[in-house]
């Protein structure tokens, strides 16, 4: 059977098996849908939605109806746009491409760019802006602070150093509390190994480093899987074999661990053998993704499961970390559908039921609207509620 009969049989069943699925579709009756292909995770500035197209620009659209206010490109080439986010600093928005590129908020012009003079690809791993600041990793092993009004870089931390051509190191998207930076890294070797790092926000200065301790097998790959995720003194980050780790957000010493998910597994992945989990914090709740599709919430206090959302059937979750607001998670699949979920209680408030949509990103929550990205535009969806809580405007609609 070649490749293209078996990805057609796919399609075909991953379209019967969605058009049966009940719950509501907030596709079906969306706010508003523009055609502009999209990746990655938008950005708000009033009423204004910033999203990265496939083809290296920036659009700007309205927040109430999705018009096109403005678009520039960021000027480089290739089959797709390489970053996968846009922030807003100040009175610029920040486009992860290659390299960094800012456009004034209101009109689009072009502000500056940044192309570091130490290391490579600054765009890639684009994370969060903090007032006019902007962190950002990148494949050369790198974290780099940016003044958002100038372009100007702050400081440049390397988190591994490679010698000699030795093994390489990425350093994921970063967050921040204001006062340290935590970024994920992997170091790709034999077999790869990763952790998360510290820095200090102002300096760039390391203040502590936690490594993946190696699990029992020693063959097996200890990359970053998922975070890290701040939430209050904590920070939470999962390793490659699955195990999620609880850290000091001070001092980065280990509180706690949670093992990975332990099969066998209901759906097209059945095994996996290096994970990928997608984190969010809500309240007392840590929910986690896998490659598996499964979607588990534990206790904060306990670490104990209290729920697990089996959607195996839909192929893996998302890699990247969940956004969420008002007890409810936007979890994507990679296979392009996108879930809102309860977090307390594991119930699908409303779910995409076309994998057409490629709805495979973070999603950007506006108020009570959710924007998501995909190859079929950019999308505005009404955000879900909890079941506990009151919606005069009706579920997705």
């Amino acid at each position: 059977m070649t490749r293209g009969i078996v990805l057609m049989l796919t399609a075909l069943i991953w379209t019967g098996l969605a058009a049966v699925q009940p719950g509501v579709d907030p596709s079906e009756s969306p706010l508003w849908q523009t055609a502009v292909r999209s990746r990655g995770l938008p950005a708000l500035h009033g009423d204004t939605v910033f999203a990265l197209t496939t083809d290296h620009a920036v659009v700007a659209l309205a927040l109430d109806d999705g018009r096109e206010r403005w678009r520039r490109s960021t000027g480089e080439r290739g089959w797709t746009t390489e970053g996968a986010r846009v922030v807003v600093a100040g009175d610029v928005v920040v486009a992860g491409d290659w390299d960094l590129y800012a456009y004034d908020v209101a009109t689009g012009a072009p502000r500056w760019s940044y192309h570091p003079a130490d290391g490579y690809a600054p765009g890639y791993f684009l994370g969060v802006a903090a007032g006019t600041r902007v962190f950002t990793g990148s494949p050369s092993g790198r974290v780099y602070a940016v003044d958002g009004s100038t372009g100007r870089a702050l400081w440049t931390a390397i988190v591994e150093r490679t010698v000699d051509a030795g093994p390489l190191t990425t350093v994921f998207e970063p967050v921040t509390d204001g006062r340290l930076v935590l970024a994920g890294y992997t170091t790709f070797a034999s077999p790869d190994d990763g952790g998360v790092v510290a820095l200090d926000a102002e300096t760039g200065r390391e203040r502590w480093r936690f490594r993946f301790p190696n699990p029992e097998d020693a063959r097996r790959a200890m990359s970053l899987a998922g975070g890290p995720v701040i939430h209050q003194d904590l920070v939470a980050a999962a390793a490659a074999d699955g195990r999620i780790w609880g850290l000091d957000l001070a001092t980065g010493a280990v509180r706690w661990t949670i093992p990975g998910l332990d099969g066998p597994f209901d759906g097209i992945i059945t095994r996996v053998d290096q994970e990928q989990r997608g984190l969010a914090i809500v309240g007392d709740r840590l929910i986690a993704g896998s490659l598996t599709g499964y979607l588990t919430a534990y206790d904060l206090t306990t670490r104990r499961q209290v729920w697990q959302l089996q959607q195996g059937w839909l192929g893996s979750l998302s890699w990247r970390d969940y956004t969420h607001a008002n007890g409810v998670a936007y979890v994507p699949f990679i296979s392009g559908f996108l879930h809102a979920v309860d977090t307390a209680t594991g119930t699908i408030r409303w779910r995409t039921r076309d994998y057409r949509q490629g709805l495979a990103w973070p999603v950007l929550i506006a108020d009570d609207r959710v924007i998501a990205t995909g190859a079929s535009g950019v999308w505005a969806f009404r955000a879900a509620r909890p079941a506990d809580a009151p919606d005069p405007g009706g579920e997705g609609r």
